[in-house]
């Protein structure tokens, strides 16, 4: 019987040793070899129209496209959503997806039925009416150009039953919106600056609502947040607002009964409650706000202040010609706002000449820290007001005029809400040194600026 040496064993084993890491090595080329095969034809091409916005009007804009894609639906939905986060380069096309905002899930809960879930970060700032369109539109008619999709529904994360972030009003999507898209109207919502001012930060909402839902719309807004890191809210947030209704003269803010637990101090609940009534009352027709929880009247918010009986703009001081209102002007994140200057007088107004006088007296003394675009020596030379529509003609000469369009349309800015603080004033006809239609660097003043625009119809 033949006998190995030890030296002829070792070399047995090592040679079974290198064989089987060689095989080991084939078999993991050979795996990957197919894995990546097999990568490859998960992703198919598919024919399909990605929306974008268009970089100058942000209206929507149909791009059509053959791009691969997944073929697992939650992996081809995120990979869709990934590519509208960043528009083609070169073609003047913008998006409204945001930083962050991603997909959550995504399903067909019948024949041809999309549901899309989306998330966002907990640092997204509040949109307003047009761009929350914008997106939806965006996700909407792209989503429907999929071969396989009949129908879409596409919602927030956390987000009440059919609304999409703050404005929008979802529900299942059968075509595309190919209509205009509506601009919506603006409005004047209310933040505090670090050292308590009251600046009027401009949000769109969609127009043809009842005043019921304007309010509302505002409120949820306001709770919100502002847009600019230099403002801040002191409302507490969405998910304490139950309901805002308004009737004749009155809007009802009804928050849920958790708002009692929440602690503010009462300098704080004070801001809350005037930046509330401030927003609220600049809508046409409203003069009060109640405050009521779980569909109840409350002796008080958060403790300290009573809201036993209405709150009215600025304690009903301007009717009562004890206040003159301004708006001049403070720098936020780089941008100049409307910032909202009280004035108490010793001795209260005996008309409203003498207060539209005096108002555009206060917007040429800015202090320090402030600044106005409309100069001292600005005189007012005519002032009728039309008793039945509430809308005052003025004329004023202005010595020295803002350099470019948009401080021309800041200046009007500043006289529409100083303005339209004046009892029964809700609208402003201007004309600025003689001009009734252009200012000299081509802003149009030759139409009526209202007090807010709003729906006249009182519908819950």
């Amino acid at each position: 019987m033949p006998v190995r040496s030890g030296y002829a064993e070792r070399r047995s084993r090592r040679n079974r040793a290198d064989w089987g890491v060689l095989v080991l090595l084939l078999a993991l080329a050979f795996a990957l070899a197919i894995g990546g095969s097999i990568g490859t034809a998960s992703r198919r091409s598919v024919s399909m129209e990605l929306w974008y916005l268009d970089e100058t009007t942000r209206e929507p804009v149909k791009t059509s496209h053959s791009v691969p894609l997944p073929a697992a639906g939650t992996e081809r939905i995120g990979a869709i959503l990934e590519l509208l986060r960043v528009p083609p380069e070169g073609q003047g096309l913008a998006t409204a997806v945001p930083e962050g905002f991603a997909l959550r899930r995504a399903a067909w809960v019948q024949t041809g039925v999309l549901r899309v879930v989306t998330s966002t970060p907990k640092e997204q700032r509040p949109m307003g009416f047009v761009e929350e369109l914008a997106l939806y539109r965006q996700l909407v008619n792209t989503f429907l150009s999929l071969p396989d999709v009949q129908a879409v529904e596409v919602s927030v994360e956390g987000r009440p039953l059919g609304t999409f972030f703050s404005y929008v009003k979802t529900q299942r999507e059968l075509v595309p919106f190919r209509e205009m898209p509506d601009n919506g109207q603006l409005a004047d919502l209310y933040f505090l600056t670090a050292d308590g001012k009251y600046v009027v930060e401009s949000r769109t909402v969609p127009s043809g609502l009842t005043r019921s839902q304007t309010a509302y719309q505002l409120t949820r807004s306001l709770m919100d947040g502002p847009m600019r890191e230099g403002l801040r809210t002191v409302l507490p947030p969405p998910h304490y607002l139950r309901g805002v209704t308004v009737t004749g003269q009155m809007a009802t803010v009804d928050f849920v009964q958790d708002v009692l637990d929440v602690g503010v101090d009462a300098k704080r609940e004070q801001q809350a409650l005037d930046c509330l009534v401030l927003t609220l009352t600049r809508m046409s027709g409203v003069s009060g706000v109640r405050v009521s929880v779980g569909g109840n009247p409350v002796s008080s918010l958060f403790g300290h202040m009573s809201t036993q009986l209405p709150l009215y703009r600025l304690g009903g001081r301007v009717e009562a010609g004890m206040a003159i209102v301004g708006y001049r002007l403070v720098t936020v994140d780089g941008d100049l706002l409307p910032v909202l200057t009280v004035t108490l007088q010793a001795n209260a107004s005996t008309s409203r000449n003498d207060m539209i006088v005096r108002s555009i007296g206060q917007l040429t003394l800015p202090p320090e820290g402030e600044s106005s675009l409309i100069p001292a020596e600005s005189t007012v030379t005519t002032m009728q007001l039309d008793a039945g529509t509430g809308t005052l003609s003025i004329g004023i000469s202005i010595p020295s005029m803002p350099a470019d369009r948009a401080g021309e349309e800041l200046l009007v800015e500043q006289l529409r809400l100083t303005l339209t603080e004046l009892p029964s004033v809700a609208a402003v006809r201007l004309t600025i040194n003689g001009a009734v239609a252009f200012l000299p660097h081509g802003y149009y003043v030759g139409r009526i600026f209202q007090r807010q625009e709003g729906s006249d119809v009182d519908n819950r």
